[in-house]
């Protein structure tokens, strides 16, 4: 792979791009700058006083460029990649559906149907208690949640299996 990239980083990872503020010092990079959408090149004179200058980046930069408030994420809509995700995922949770999803396929393939509480058990699925009240769980309901967990898990993986085909990811 290009860059020594894996596989999945080639495919899904937002293609690398170099971000910084720099002094230009020479006609070519200058060239190179002008012709980007990406970059914005500013020229300032350096008689001018610090205040001035301010004033005068921050209409500039409000003129072309946005800022968005708040702590900055990665809006998959504005993935450059070349394959984007739908939404944004959590590796632990793909990890623990595809888990689900590989022991029920290999117990299906041995011939054994698992039920959904001794799937959770073998992969480590835990699920939590939100209030006290769930505290006074009797056991048949702790085992229907479960069960319900490790559903929408193997659905989650085989949603997953198909829409890959598709070309929809995750």
């Amino acid at each position: 792979m290009p860059n020594g990239e894996t596989r999945g980083a080639y495919l899904f990872a937002e293609p690398l791009t170099e971000r910084k503020v720099e002094l230009v010092k020479d006609v070519n990079t200058a060239e190179k700058l002008l012709a980007s959408d990406e970059e914005l090149v500013i020229r300032v004179s350096k008689g001018m006083r610090r205040a001035h200058i301010d004033k005068a980046l921050d209409r500039i930069f409000d003129k072309n460029m946005h800022f968005e408030k708040g702590r900055q994420t990665r809006n998959p809509n504005r993935s450059n990649a070349r394959y984007r995700l739908v939404k944004p995922i959590t590796i632990d949770s793909l990890q623990m559906s595809f888990a689900i999803y590989a022991l029920t396929e290999d117990a299906a393939g041995d011939g054994i149907k698992l039920h959904n509480y001794e799937i959770a058990k073998r992969v480590g699925l835990k699920v939590k208690q939100k209030n006290a009240e769930e505290e006074n769980w009797d056991r048949a309901y702790f085992n229907r949640v479960v069960s319900v967990a490790v559903s929408r898990k193997k659905k989650i993986a085989s949603d997953a299996i198909v829409n890959v085909v598709k070309g929809v990811f995750p």
